[in-house]
């Protein structure tokens, strides 16, 4: 069997590692080191009582962002590992996942996989949207379908919804990687407190590399009910950028493709909200003239994530 490591960054949350360390101390295969980076609480003491059952790594660090503390996780991770899975400290993994997932990229047919998607519930908005709404993301190149794709505007539809193995141009953070490709996670990335596409932007060159592929049968699922703020102004604003950002460092991708689409998110997420309709409009315009300015310009994409407050 392949060696399998995990790698859980979390932030002030004992109560949920130690549920997900539990649903990891139940899978048929057991990885062979589990790192855990911890900001804010030490939770020491939580993750001690699973050494007998688990081979835990565990640092506590000064150092905040779910990016830069998966950074400092890669490197604790050996160079004995075949496989790594990246998960969220507010997942449980179900027992026959971690086979379940390499052995679909053991017998994947079409050349070398490198990394592997797993199962959550779907999150993507224009999935259970009004059909006026999904009008709206296909005309603007925002929308789910096809699966698994980035379009030239940088978008990137959700696979989540899909009940067969299929292969993606980008994996979100749930996924699990060949060794040989998790050091170059967060190369160069600027420092924001929310870093929206660090996974997109990770994973979509490995596509043009080797094999990307999702596999819903590997199933994850949440804790709690997803509680993400997507329609908070300041999330919004900080996707947007972090887009801008994904665009400009990809040469095949257009900024004025993104600049146009932009203006796809700004009618959906206005049709979507139920309150104070016309002062988010009004917000979001503000950012796409920002983004605007910023592509005439030739602005680089850090000049504004470094302007963003949170």
């Amino acid at each position: 069997m392949c060696n399998v490591a995990v790698l859980i960054p979390t932030r002030n949350r004992p109560e949920k590692v130690a549920k997900l360390l539990t649903s990891l101390a139940s899978s048929s295969l057991i990885p062979k080191q589990i790192v855990i980076v911890a900001s804010g609480y030490d939770i020491r003491e939580v993750v001690a009582s699973f050494d007998s059952v688990l081979p835990i790594t565990y640092v506590h660090t000064d150092v905040t962002g779910q990016t830069a503390q998966k950074k400092m996780g890669i490197g604790l991770i050996s160079k004995t590992i075949d496989w790594c899975l990246f998960l969220d400290d507010d997942l449980l993994i179900e027992p026959s996942s971690i086979e379940v997932a390499i052995s679909a990229a053991s017998t994947y047919p079409n050349g070398k996989v490198a990394g592997i998607g797993f199962s959550l519930p779907p999150t993507s908005r224009s999935i259970n949207a009004s059909f006026f709404a999904k009008t709206i993301a296909r005309f603007f190149k925002i929308g789910y379908e096809p699966a698994g794709k980035v379009f030239k505007s940088g978008h990137a539809s959700s696979y989540l919804q899909e009940s067969m193995v299929v292969e993606t141009s980008w994996l979100n953070g749930a996924s699990m990687w060949r060794r040989e490709y998790i050091d170059s996670y967060g190369d160069d990335l600027p420092s924001t407190k929310y870093a929206a596409c660090e996974d997109l932007i990770f994973s979509y060159p490995l596509s043009k590399v080797d094999k990307l592929i999702y596999v819903p049968m590997a199933k994850l699922n949440f804790q709690d009910v997803e509680l993400s703020d997507f329609n908070s102004l300041q999330v919004m604003e900080a996707a947007a950028f972090w887009r801008y950002y994904f665009v400009s460092i990809n040469v095949e991708l257009s900024t004025w493709e993104f600049a146009f689409s932009q203006f796809g998110r700004v009618l959906f997420a206005t049709i979507n909200t139920k309150t104070n309709r016309f002062k988010l409009f009004v917000q979001l315009i503000n950012i796409e003239y920002r983004i605007i300015s910023a592509v005439l310009k030739k602005t680089d994409p850090k000049v504004l994530l470094n302007q963003l407050k949170y």
